[in-house]
């Protein structure tokens, strides 16, 4: 809980601002966001990563579980999120909308990555009809991104204990 208190604690001093790098850090485990706007109840953020040099040394088969165990209790976005590629050799899971929500002519999804040197990664991706995704800042609420915290806190958790 401290990284999600603390975490909330620097976004409640930064209200009404724009373009901060909110970081706190519990040990090994820093938890950094790079907030566009952040507002009363809401913030843009463009990059949201806990990174830690505790999983340094996790197997790929340890990634997947948590990755399925991240997606359940990750259920509080716009759209659920469920594992879609895994690199075996990177050592890499990727999870991402499924399904996106659906614009006129737009997809906007969620994407995820637990990575073996030591991070998950939340972004936000636009994708217009006839050309190339771009990242966008996804809105969140204060509780949602704390939830996020520990979240991912939590997986590194389930990850160390397997």
């Amino acid at each position: 809980m401290k990284l999600q208190d603390e975490f909330l604690k620097e976004l409640q001093a930064i209200i009404g601002q724009a373009n901060e790098t909110v970081s706190v850090a519990d040990g090994s485990r820093v938890v950094r966001g790079q907030i566009e706007q952040c507002e009363l109840l809401a913030v843009a953020v463009s990059e949201f990563v806990l990174k830690t040099n505790e999983l340094a040394g996790a197997d790929i088969s340890k990634l997947e579980s948590a990755s399925q165990s991240l997606c359940k209790r990750v259920n509080y976005l716009l759209e659920p999120i469920s594992p879609i590629e895994t690199d075996a050799d990177g050592c890499v899971v990727q999870m991402r909308s499924n399904p996106p929500l659906q614009g006129d002519n737009s997809r906007c999804y969620y994407e995820l990555f637990l990575r073996r040197g030591g991070s998950i990664e939340l972004c936000r991706y636009e994708k217009q009809s006839g050309a190339a995704r771009v990242s966008v800042p996804a809105t969140l609420t204060h509780e949602v991104l704390g939830r996020l915290v520990a979240d991912f806190d939590a997986t590194v958790d389930e990850i160390l204990a397997s």
